[in-house]
């Protein structure tokens, strides 16, 4: 089970996030310079984030990726991507660490599978690999994560 985080803050979460590190996951194998933009709206008085995904593949083709979040609990999100719709039916994943400022986020599935260090800058890698050890003492194997390129 993840451990997770209670009162985020959506509104001050939205926005871009440049993606750091990552473990594998088939929907991002060629995927290099990724980035997460997140735009908050309301169908009535429910919050539903939509998701827009955007990566270089290794041919230099820029690939998107365009989703709605439907928010499970303050930290938790249910995610559809448009291009999944008839594979699965949605995704969870979690906000498991959130820095005060909202500038660095973990984001990862509660079945440990699938793990995103995000942020709103570069980050150095010693930066990165603080927050991977974050990921690790929450249960997340680090082993086979993957150092965005920028």
């Amino acid at each position: 089970m993840v451990e997770l985080l209670d009162g985020i803050n959506l509104e001050k979460y939205m926005g871009t996030w440049l993606e750091m590190a990552r473990k594998p996951a088939f929907f991002q194998k060629t995927c290099k310079s990724a980035k997460a933009e997140y735009e908050l709206e309301y169908k009535g008085s429910t919050p539903i984030i939509k998701v827009k995904n955007i990566c270089t593949k290794e041919n230099g083709e820029i690939s998107h990726a365009n989703g709605k979040a439907r928010v499970k609990s303050p930290r938790a999100l249910a995610v559809k991507f448009s291009i999944f719709m008839n594979i699965f039916n949605k995704a969870n994943y979690e906000i498991i660490y959130i820095d005060t400022n909202y500038q660095v986020s973990i984001v990862g599935s509660p079945d440990k599978k699938y793990l995103w260090i995000l942020s709103r800058q570069i980050l150095a890698k010693e930066q990165i690999n603080s927050l991977l050890e974050i990921a690790k003492q929450r249960g997340f194997d680090i082993s086979d994560v993957i150092f965005d390129e920028y």
